[in-house]
């Protein structure tokens, strides 16, 4: 079955005892107004978590601007949030899956394979009639443990030797840069103390994973958008995604993994963690 699921089958399995549904919604810039969205209204049952207090770890000199949390840390939220080793669990958010997804990645990550997210966004979700509810949930603590799945992730050293390979011409890991077309040109940059992109990299934007409606694309359009990155996959490269700071990076890696590619990894540390080391090449324009 998709990791993504519609909203028509969560509603069917809305109160389901061994599922916990999670609320990402989160807004940059604006810290709190993902738990007062939360607070407004969320579907039932929904726990809320946040990108910064909960789903990322203190900033530090490197790491980026949303390191991944300590290990111990993210088995304490979890089981905390009600999670456990037999959980099934539903993220959504109202931001195309950008938050939601980077649940999904970290629960794959720390071994826990039984999570979804849902297809449309919360606005959709309440814009068809599906109820809505202020209440806070009940959580049962559980006992959460992490397995660390290393191979899913690539960390600086990794994404040097991939940058240089393509440098000289050679094939190795393929750089996917997750950010905005302006922002991987270094012809902007909203957000980070550097423009421009590492080398070797080629743009695919995460929205793109979405239609017009902000509901993800099926899998013709998933394979045709995505052609030249699975091309290398399915040679056997490795497949490195990125964006600014691990979070928009995470629907691409969800599309590929729908499509059926394993050697997709995530570099959580990302742009802004390529920058943070002042002898990082930075490349600028198209590749």
């Amino acid at each position: 079955m998709s990791t993504l699921v519609t909203k028509n089958w969560l509603l069917a399995r809305l109160y389901e005892q061994d599922q916990v549904i999670v609320d990402c919604r989160f807004q940059l810039g604006k810290p709190e107004a993902g738990r007062q969205a939360y607070d407004a209204g969320h579907i039932p049952g929904a726990i809320y978590l946040d990108l910064e207090a909960d789903l990322s770890g203190p900033v530090q000199a490197h790491g980026g601007r949303h390191p991944l949390p300590d290990l111990a840390a993210l088995e304490e939220c979890l089981g905390r949030a009600g999670i456990g080793p037999q959980t099934r669990v539903v993220a959504y958010d109202d931001q195309g899956g950008m938050y939601a997804a980077r649940l999904w990645w970290l629960l794959r990550y720390a071994g826990h394979e039984q999570v979804n997210v849902l297809s449309e966004s919360f606005s959709a979700w309440e814009a068809a009639g599906y109820p809505v509810s202020a209440a806070q949930q009940v959580v049962i603590p559980q006992t959460f443990t992490a397995h660390p799945q290393r191979g899913m992730r690539a960390d600086v050293s990794e994404v040097r030797e991939a940058s240089a390979i393509a440098a000289a011409g050679s094939p190795g890991a393929l750089l996917v840069d997750s950010r905005e077309a302006k922002r991987y040109a270094g012809e902007e940059e909203p957000i980070d103390a550097r423009a421009g992109h590492i080398p070797g990299a080629v743009n695919r934007f995460w929205k793109e994973v979405l239609d017009e409606r902000g509901v993800w694309r099926s899998e013709a359009e998933l394979r045709e958008h995505f052609a030249d990155v699975i091309q290398a996959a399915e040679v056997g490269q490795d497949v490195i995604v990125y964006c600014g700071s691990g979070v928009s990076a995470c629907p691409n890696v969800l599309a590929l993994h729908n499509l059926g590619y394993t050697n997709v990894k995530l570099y959580p540390g990302s742009w802004s963690d390529w920058i943070s080391y002042s002898e990082n090449p930075v490349a600028t324009g198209e590749e």
